[in-house]
């Protein structure tokens, strides 16, 4: 019967994604986002307390469970990374599935997060290289989807002497910038084949001088930054470059999830696997 409720959920996520298109990420921006996303935590805490013993709790600690949000997990990478449509990460049934991951993993948290005891109660001894692994996955995982509202792209074409205040999005779309920018100078280096070595542009950011180079960018703030992503050959070379604004107030959860896990693995690698003995009556 679980097996049946999950595959009627992905399928009605199928349903809508046929007749409604994608999911409407931008929609549940911040703080829509965090409303919803608090109030799925304390439906699944609350659930964990008061119905420990429902099938839905049986069900999302089950082998099953976490083998099938696995596989699917890895299917959903192999498809976008093979196919390279990146747009299958708006989709319904993608939303729908890494809700479900999300739930799994979460359980997962709460059940060994303290090793059992002999009674059965889970109050044992604290489980600091399970947390740190597990907690920092879910930190990850989560960072990316309760913030992919909020995260956002932009690029515009600067010319030397020319303040932009607008931009256009991966899909085309205009958009204001949170400020002024006005490109003043571009500089390029070539090899003797012609492949560039370095360029780098002076710019003007709300009056302020700031210089960019490729892999060296300018923090515009908390979670946004700006980039200088490559020029254009056919307008000049050395009167217009892309500049490119990255809004990712998240990343900062994902970056805390990634060092967890990193502690987690140099635990493991210190202390080594943990032991079992087994007394001889």
């Amino acid at each position: 019967m679980p097996y049946i409720l999950l595959l009627s959920y992905l399928i009605a996520a199928f349903g809508i994604q046929l007749f409604a298109g994608d999911f409407p990420v931008t929609f549940f921006a911040f703080p829509l986002n965090i409303i919803i996303g608090m109030i799925w935590i304390g439906g699944m805490l609350w659930i964990w307390k008061d119905a420990r013993k429902s099938q839905f709790v049986a069900f999302m600690l089950s082998k099953g469970a976490s083998i099938s949000a696995i596989a699917l997990f890895l299917v959903f990478c192999l498809v976008v990374g093979l196919t390279g449509i990146r747009s299958l990460v708006n989709s319904w049934v993608f939303v729908s599935f890494m809700l479900y991951f999300q739930t799994v993993l979460l359980f997962v948290i709460l059940r060994g997060w303290r090793s059992q005891t002999a009674t059965g109660a889970y109050l044992g001894k604290i489980r600091w290289r399970f947390i740190l692994n597990h907690v920092g996955l879910f930190l990850v995982i989560s960072s990316a989807f309760w913030g992919a509202p909020d995260s956002e792209t932009l690029r515009f074409q600067a010319y030397i002497d020319v303040p932009v205040r607008r931009a256009f999005s991966m899909d085309g779309k205009p958009s204001w910038l949170p400020c002024i920018m006005e490109l003043k100078d571009f500089k390029v280096e070539f090899h003797d084949n012609g492949v560039p070595t370095m360029y780098e542009a002076e710019m003007l950011i709300d009056g302020e001088p700031v210089t960019l180079s490729v892999n060296h960018p300018y923090s515009l703030g908390f979670g946004r930054n700006i980039y200088l992503s490559g020029y254009d050959y056919d307008a000049g070379k050395s009167e217009s470059c892309i500049i490119q604004v990255v809004t990712e107030p998240w990343k900062y959860g994902a970056i805390a999830g990634v060092g967890m896990m990193l502690a987690g693995a140099l635990l493991l690698f210190i202390q080594g696997p943990k032991k079992r003995y087994v007394e001889e009556v």
